[in-house]
């Protein structure tokens, strides 16, 4: 397979933010991303803890989002929205409306419009004060549309067309993660895509149809090889991962979410992965960017200021863990 499909620079990266879980033990944030396209910060994948400061670290323009996509709202997905939601106001958002993506609830979970307006609601929400301060200090109006998206799995799930606009389109698809409304994200800009797997157990094909001839998919979890119990409700298995990421046909597999970092563990769960997928395989850390190519570059903090994203930080050579198949 031919892993660098895409060139050099089609105008379409990923910061990574955060890598980890909910452990807070392996120096890693929870899971967290910013989708750039032609150098400008565009949309953010979910908002674990963590992230916000990373944001603060890879001097990446909040003003600049266009939009927030929210896989699932489990806390190591979603901790940090307000704090990033009051920042882009306060740094000059304005009256720009910071869209939200995200689940429709079921019987287990509410839905993203209910979660936002439990979290800002000026009369009613845990930080209903933020619409207060935004019109009073930041000069502004707090707004976050919100827009809910069936994730309900099946066996034979459509994939959804969710947002198009200036180049940039977003495409969905329900995952199974247990009880709770899950999404998987593909976003495309320039003839290239990248697929964000979020949590999910390989009980349907989604994620691989989803993700058909992506050049990156960022895959969420893998579990040790040989693992059983309620885990595999929530996550897939090496063996799973390796075959999903093969009928999808993707360039490079890129490992995100991890929960500790064993690397004995995850080199064997990786050989396992191998054995379906001969493409790119590199583990993601706090502050890389992944380009569609699969190259991965250390995101560097930059202390002069600019406007743009592109004044406003930078990336360099990086080697974070890459393995291809021993007898390719």
């Amino acid at each position: 397979m031919d892993t660098a499909r895409s060139g050099e620079d089609d105008g379409l990266s990923v910061t990574a933010l955060g890598t980890g879980a909910s452990a807070l033990d392996n120096g890693r944030a929870s899971v967290g991303y910013v989708v750039h396209v032609d150098e400008e910060p565009r949309l953010l994948v979910d908002a674990g803890g963590g992230t916000a400061g990373r944001l603060s670290d890879a001097r990446i323009d909040l003003t600049a989002l266009d939009a927030v996509l929210l896989g699932h709202l489990h806390i190591d997905h979603t901790a940090d929205l307000p704090a990033i939601v009051k920042a882009a106001y306060q740094q000059g958002r304005g009256d720009r409306p910071l869209e939200v993506y995200g689940p429709a609830g079921n019987a287990a979970q509410p839905g993203t419009e209910a979660w936002i307006s439990t979290l800002f609601d000026a009369e009613s929400g845990a930080y209903g004060y933020l619409s207060d301060f935004v019109e009073r200090y930041a000069d502004g109006e707090l707004s976050l549309p919100t827009t809910e998206i069936d994730a309900v799995a099946g066996r034979d799930d459509a994939v959804t067309r969710v947002y198009d606009r200036d180049g940039v389109t977003v495409d969905a698809i329900p995952v199974v993660h247990g009880r709770v409304p899950t999404l998987a994200y593909r976003v495309a800009a320039n003839g290239a895509s990248i697929t964000f797997s979020g949590d999910y157990a390989a009980e349907t094909d989604n994620v691989a149809r989803l993700a058909d001839g992506s050049d990156v998919l960022v895959q969420h979890r893998l579990l040790e090889a040989g693992a059983d119990g309620p885990k595999t409700e929530l996550h897939p298995l090496p063996e799973e991962v390796g075959r999903i990421a093969r009928d999808a046909g993707v360039g490079t597999l890129a490992v995100s979410h991890v929960g500790r970092d064993d690397r004995e563990a995850l080199e064997s769960a990786l050989e396992t992965v191998r054995e379906a997928f001969d493409g790119r395989i590199v583990v993601l850390d706090d502050l890389v960017d992944i380009a569609p190519d699969g190259t991965v570059l250390e995101t560097q903090e930059i202390r002069e200021t600019g406007s743009g994203s592109g004044a406003s930080r930078r990336r360099s050579e990086a080697f974070v863990f890459a393995s291809e198949r021993s007898d390719s």
